[in-house]
């Protein structure tokens, strides 16, 4: 990393570089051009730092130090893991004199192999070729041909020396050796040969090891890269969960190898990640589906959003936002509930909130709460809040409703304009109606609230037909003498709702 000294003159060089640009240059391509000037200055200082202590490592002959800053060059030029163990071990070869190789090496057709990875050496491997000079007696070369080499083919009877010529061709030879005279030489040809099979299988098993450390490199810088991918995409993930204590248990299970769903279901049993998300559990209980995390956050940020919408603050907790969320209350529905407990409660006419409690009897600090309980059902407490309203209506006229008929009013949708239109004409009819139902109570049948409630509201017949009888009995009694006049009866026909 670049120290708190470079880093500061970075800043200062981008900060002088962006003053130089002048006043009139344009403000987001100044800051854009210095952003990345300042960058490249990064980028180029850290991988100028690694490659500094790779120099001063080769000098040294330090192996460990050449693998280090070699991974170090290449993590800082964006290399992967991968990536970042062959760049170490090209270094520690480069670093490494190899052997060299005399006229008997390359006679034998011997190779200079890398064997041991980053720890490794260079060493020479045997060939298999076989050069044997005759002891006794020489092939014959003739023709003016050239001889260039002697090889040894076959064994026991078969035996034959191949001379090969300056013009390409090669002729074969019996060889003396196969003599009974010539054990001696026969058991030297055999011990060669033997010789020639154990460097084969020596290349062979040497080459077998270096794969399978290669094998183990690669394998071991895959998982490295895969645990490191895990931890950052997880830890990113749990972070934003609100749950960063989770971050070295995370750690801990990448490095053992989990992958990143294991590590994922693992945590989901945690005390910490129930009680992050309690609400899945009480969904569970009452046979609610339960969320992803991320429909999880999002249904809380929609809740939040709302309440502090209206200016609920007391109620944006984590308490109501988990009761919301166990009990799948919609978005739309949560809406609707602060709506009415804002507008049609909290800011109500005192005589709706009295009517409320006395219908129901909520005390003033529940009111609020009463309505947004999402273990009540939205549509009785609408049910209760319109019956509160048409009950507030009836008041205003002095008239008092009971609970039954206020909330089969509101079960038919009548609204607060509605009942308070229909109450003043009911406060309109009714001392009329009362008076002549008490004059006529032995011959008509009475005419009283509920028959006013029943013609104003549901425009029943049969009360609108008691009320006529009584006013047009009074007519044809006292058509022209004292009492209500027909005019003053046609009056208040008219005027009802």
């Amino acid at each position: 990393m670049v120290d708190s000294a470079a880093e500061a003159r970075l800043r200062a060089e981008a900060r002088a570089r962006t003053a130089a640009m002048g006043a009139s240059a344009d403000p987001l391509k100044a800051l854009q051009t210095s952003v990345a000037a300042s960058k490249a200055q990064v980028e180029k200082k850290n991988i100028e730092i690694p490659t500094i202590a790779l120099e001063q490592a080769v000098n040294t002959g330090d192996k460990a130090a050449i693998v280090d800053a070699a991974k170090a060059v290449a993590k800082a030029q964006g290399g992967s893991a991968t990536t970042q163990a062959s760049n170490a071990i090209d270094a520690v070869q480069a670093a490494t004199p190899q052997p060299v190789m005399n006229a008997a090496n390359i006679a034998r057709g011997d190779t200079i192999k890398w064997v041991g990875g980053v720890s490794g050496n260079w060493v020479i491997q045997k060939g298999t070729n076989v050069v044997t000079a005759t002891a006794t007696t020489n092939p014959v070369v003739g023709g003016g041909k050239k001889e260039t080499r002697r090889e040894v083919l076959g064994v026991g009877a078969s035996r034959v020396i191949r001379v090969y010529y300056d013009d390409g061709s090669f002729q074969d030879f019996a060889s003396p050796e196969t003599t009974d005279n010539n054990n001696n030489n026969s058991n030297t040809d055999t011990s060669d040969l033997i010789k020639s099979l154990q460097a084969q299988i020596a290349t062979l098993t040497a080459n077998t090891q270096q794969a399978a450390i290669d094998k183990a490199a690669a394998d071991a810088a895959a998982k490295q890269e895969k645990a490191e991918n895990a931890i950052a995409v997880l830890t990113d993930r749990f972070t934003r969960y609100g749950l960063a204590s989770l971050v070295p248990r995370i750690k801990q299970l990448a490095i053992s190898g989990a992958s990143e769903s294991t590590i994922t279901l693992q945590l989901q049993e945690s005390e910490e990640y129930k009680t992050r998300f309690k609400a899945n559990q009480d969904r569970i209980k009452k046979g609610l589906r339960v969320l992803d995390p991320g429909d999880y956050l999002n249904l809380e940020d929609d809740y939040r959003q709302i309440l502090r919408a209206y200016g609920l603050k007391a109620f944006d907790t984590d308490a109501y936002v988990q009761q919301f969320i166990a009990n799948d209350i919609a978005t739309t529905e949560l809406s609707n509930r602060v709506v009415t407990a804002v507008q049609r409660v909290q800011n109500a006419d005192p005589a709706i909130l009295t009517t409320l409690r006395s219908f129901y009897g909520i005390s003033d600090n529940d009111l609020v709460a009463y309505v947004l309980d999402p273990n009540q059902q939205f549509q009785k407490i609408e049910r209760q809040v319109a019956a509160a309203e048409i009950g507030a209506a009836a008041g205003l006229q002095g008239i008092s409703t009971g609970v039954s008929v206020a909330e089969q009013l509101a079960a038919q949708g009548v609204t607060k304009a509605q009942a308070q239109k229909g109450y003043a004409t009911i406060a309109d009819i009714l001392p009329t109606t009362n008076k002549l139902s008490g004059i006529y109570e032995k011959t008509l049948p009475s005419y009283g609230l509920a028959e006013a409630e029943q013609e104003v509201f549901n425009t029943l017949a049969s009360a609108q037909r008691k009320r006529r009888a009584l006013f047009e009995r009074e007519i044809a009694e006292f058509s022209g003498a004292s009492g209500l006049s027909k005019s003053a009866l046609s009056k208040q026909l008219g005027g009802t709702y």
